[in-house]
């Protein structure tokens, strides 16, 4: 089988949004899949029960804390609180700070955390998906020719300058089917793919519907 198509500027714009949601996808599901997710929720669950047990400490200790904290910036501001040959002002600083980070500002990191961070992910993945079209980006317009065997595929890049065979590979893992394009991407967590630039050929979708998985 052999796929031959007209890549320019214009395909590669209309498909580079398209695989930044594929990548983003794998993205998004690796991290579920190594447990973060798992953890943030546990951490946070713990916290709740433990302040659910004491309420009451738990507001009391939070206000004190509030209150006891700019007081003591006011004797740390005006020659500090001594006792002893001890700045009791500092420790209590350190105290109060603590019991704040601990009690209000780590919760709401860790619920903070726990948002799928939309705008780094998807900046990775559009650096993904502009890393597997940098090099057409560059050449276009230009001829992609797909000359597959059994699963293995061979691709020529055709150009006014030049024929040039560019790579082979192996088929295989789950194919998706875009709009001028086919990315067979391997199972998760990995990000490895290959990636065909090629005019939608129904034949080609019919028999890699169901790919190999990776050997």
């Amino acid at each position: 089988m052999r796929l031959r198509t007209l890549i320019d500027a214009a395909a590669i714009d209309r498909m580079a949004p398209e695989l930044e949601q594929i990548f983003l996808a794998r993205l998004l599901e690796n991290r579920l899949r190594g447990g973060v997710e798992q953890r943030l929720q546990a951490s946070e669950r713990q916290m709740h029960e433990a302040f659910a047990r004491s309420p009451r400490l738990h507001a009391v200790i939070v206000w004190g804390s509030a209150i006891g904290l700019p007081i003591a910036l006011a004797f740390a501001a005006n020659g500090g609180l001594l006792l002893h040959g001890y700045r009791l002002d500092l420790a209590c600083m350190a105290l109060f700070a603590t019991l704040l980070v601990l009690l209000v500002l780590v919760p709401r990191v860790i619920v903070w955390q726990r948002q799928p961070w939309q705008r780094l992910w998807r900046a990775i993945a559009r650096r993904i998906a502009a890393r597997q079209l940098n090099s057409a980006r560059a050449l276009a317009p230009f001829e992609a020719q797909y000359d597959i065997d059994d699963n293995v595929v061979t691709y020529t890049r055709i150009t006014a300058a030049s024929t040039t065979v560019r790579w082979t590979r192996t088929l295989a893992g789950r194919a998706i089917f875009g709009n001028g394009y086919t990315l067979f991407l391997e199972p998760a967590p990995s990000l490895q793919c290959v990636l065909l630039l090629h005019a939608p050929d129904a034949r080609f979708a019919q028999r890699f519907a169901q790919c190999p998985p990776p050997r």
